[in-house]
């Protein structure tokens, strides 16, 4: 997050964080934590800006530390996995482009997280727990090591053997060991190198 070139914007444009947070119709803080880094931006809220910034988007969004194509927009979703009966990510071959009316339904799921390309996996599953949401679009955003907020939600788990899983975890140590509970709704132990939250489950 370039939070200068935000501040600097409002000054060149006579205005203030006070008057951007109500045309957000957020708290000042929230603006505050996010130039700062420590609230994430929504797209809603980039496009927000923008308007009263008297700004393109595509700036917003690269100053926000967003990834933008050479169009200046945000990247597309490429949906890179199954996701089987067994919660398990079956990488697909060759990575499909979802439609651009995909990311616009998405948008509202969606959080600006600095510079993180958001992944999709489809779940395709006929029998067993995952059947309920056959066909739906998991949306996440692969980060280093184990983000601090796949703790106790549900994630995508990363085995050391590069194999990964959906499932909620119970705990996590420095070391990988992990107690994770998988879609059957059984606890086990395993060795993760790597854990992100899931961001959404588009039907």
């Amino acid at each position: 997050m370039d939070k200068q070139w935000f501040l600097d914007k409002l000054s060149e444009k006579s205005k203030s964080i006070r008057g951007l947070a109500r045309h957000l119709d957020v708290d000042v803080s929230a603006v505050s934590r996010m130039f700062s880094g420590q609230r994430k931006m929504k797209l809603e809220e980039a496009n927000s800006i923008a308007a009263f910034l008297g700004v393109p988007v595509s700036d917003v969004l690269i100053h926000a530390g967003v990834v933008i194509d050479r169009e200046g927009t945000p990247p597309r979703i490429q949906l890179e996995a199954i996701i089987d009966e067994g919660g398990i990510l079956n990488t697909i071959a060759t990575p499909i482009l979802l439609p651009a009316s995909f990311l616009d339904a998405a948008k509202r799921y969606i959080t600006l997280r600095g510079g993180d390309t958001i992944r999709a996996a489809q779940v395709r599953a006929s029998f067993g727990p995952l059947s309920a949401i056959d066909d739906a679009i998991v949306l996440f955003s692969v980060s280093a090591g184990v983000d601090p907020a796949a703790i106790g939600s549900l994630s995508i788990c990363l085995a050391p053997d590069g194999s990964r899983i959906v499932a909620r975890i119970e705990r996590a140590r420095k070391t990988g060991e992990a107690t994770i509970v998988g879609c059957d709704g059984v606890a086990r132990d395993m060795l993760i190198s790597g854990a992100c939250p899931v961001l959404a489950i588009i039907p």
